[in-house]
């Protein structure tokens, strides 16, 4: 593993048995979903506004590549 590299291995050999096992576009989606529970967690609980924009932006950033996924 790279010493750049931000999740461990054994973080990263889960992260590819879910893929394995949901498959890219299911892991992709919930990864959306959560990016926008975040946004609005973070909207309605600290009223930082930039962050859950940030939030927001990220969540409809994974949704778009979504449909490139598809199947895999």
């Amino acid at each position: 593993m790279s010493s750049d590299s931000r999740l461990s291995e054994t973080e990263l050999y889960d992260l590819e048995i879910l893929i394995d096992k949901r498959g890219a576009e299911d892991v992709l989606v919930a990864i959306s979903e959560i990016c926008g529970a975040k946004a609005e967690h973070v909207k309605v609980n600290w009223q930082d506004l930039t962050l859950a924009l940030r939030w927001s932006t990220l969540e409809g950033a994974v949704g778009c590549i979504v449909p490139k996924a598809a199947g895999l």
